[in-house]
């Protein structure tokens, strides 16, 4: 099963996540499959701190890929569906 989640990069203090499709069964920072995005929570603009490939994230989702719980909160705040079949309005500004 492929799922959605983040792969840690950045040094001590300093963490940075990128945002994959990545096999279930893989370890946290292993192999992955598509790289879907970026997450870095260091940044103080909350709405610059996840950027996603808008068009791979829903297709991922289309084919059944499941959202970890943190990515799930992310994709909702950037307006996209983390369930698959249903549509959301997208954000304005």
């Amino acid at each position: 099963m492929v799922k959605i989640r983040m792969k840690r990069l950045g040094r001590k203090h300093r963490p940075y996540f990128r945002i994959c499709a990545v096999d279930s069964r893989s370890p946290r920072d292993g192999k992955i499959i598509e790289e879907l995005g970026a997450y870095d929570p260091m940044v103080r603009e909350t709405d610059k701190r996840a950027t996603f490939k808008r068009e791979r994230v829903e297709y991922w989702l289309s084919v059944g890929a499941q959202p970890s719980d943190n990515v799930a909160v992310l994709l909702k705040k950037n307006g996209i569906n983390p369930k698959p079949g249903t549509r959301q309005p997208q954000p304005t500004a």
